[in-house]
């Protein structure tokens, strides 16, 4: 199931893990920019990830997984 919103796809799963991924974060007190930092990944990339306008490849899953000390599985706990 997708929605259009200014021409962007959200589906349900990207908007889950979008909502996991911003706990994670925040559980840490991270800021998006600190997040950029500490991922290498821009932070209007994983503004759109947390809010499930992007969908995340294999790699970008293992980055973030590594970023936050933790394994891909753990990572996607609860989607």
């Amino acid at each position: 199931m997708t929605s259009k919103k200014s021409g962007k796809s959200k589906s349900v799963l990207n908007i889950k893990f979008g909502k996991r991924l911003a706990a994670l974060r925040t559980e840490r007190k991270w800021s998006l920019t600190y997040m950029e930092q500490h991922s290498g990944l821009d932070d209007s990339f994983l503004f759109d990830l947390e809010h499930g306008r992007k969908e995340p490849c294999l790699n970008t899953l293992d980055v973030l997984a590594k970023s936050f000390d933790m394994t891909m599985s753990e990572l996607l706990q609860g989607l």
